[in-house]
């Protein structure tokens, strides 16, 4: 699985070069863009082509995203702390829920309700130069329910090597977003993930 979240600001061409990368194989988008209107939002999603709304992820503005059809919705660690203390009450079966967290346990904690979440950093943030990598023990993994996704400082040139590390995919941000050219970089990445051993997938089917 591949993932690649956007920056917190829009930037010109943005939801074109989107739709080039869903044309070329990436799995899911993430719109995390916490401090964007709902009209902002809206206005960005309609400029997606129609086929890949359902590849996309909203982080915030939910209830937005349901009355646009969207069926995908990330939590923060702290938004999901506070919906666990409703006891998780208003659960969707038909929608597809995501999380964030920073350590093994914390993963392993997490309810079923979750698609997957991501871990980080696995290596050294590209988008913020302090964010440094952390060393986790997936030997501590007990959560098989959950997909796994690697996320921080996630390119090209190590994309093989999160995967070989236990992840059972991963989330691009800066490896795009600060490159001159995303879609190549996207491509480097796409084609590094082609060449993993399928033994190395740990159970997810390898990334067409």
């Amino acid at each position: 699985m591949m993932i690649v979240i956007s920056e917190s600001d829009f930037r010109p061409g943005e939801a074109a070069i989107v739709n080039t990368l869903f044309q070329a194989g990436l799995d899911l988008f993430h719109i995390r863009k916490y401090e964007a209107s709902e009209k902002e939002i809206a206005e960005f999603i309609a400029q997606i082509e129609p086929e890949y709304r359902e590849k996309l992820v909203l982080n915030r503005h939910h209830d937005l995203g349901m009355s646009l059809g969207l069926k995908r919705f990330h939590y923060s660690e702290k938004d999901r702390r506070i919906w666990s203390e409703t006891n998780w009450k208003g659960m969707d079966p038909g929608l597809v829920y995501s999380t964030s967290v920073h350590s093994l346990e914390e993963f392993n904690d997490l309810p079923a309700h979750f698609s997957y979440a991501f871990l980080s950093p696995v290596f050294d943030s590209i988008s913020k130069p302090d964010y440094k990598a952390a060393k986790f023990d997936f030997s501590k993994r007990r959560n098989k329910e959950t997909k796994l996704i690697g996320l921080g400082g996630i390119q090209g040139n190590n994309a093989a090597q999160a995967i070989e590390m236990g992840f059972d995919g991963i989330a691009l941000l800066g490896a795009i977003w600060n490159n001159s050219d995303p879609m190549n970089e996207w491509c480097f990445c796409r084609d590094a993930m082609r060449r993993v051993p399928t033994n190395s997938m740990n159970g997810i089917e390898k990334h067409k």
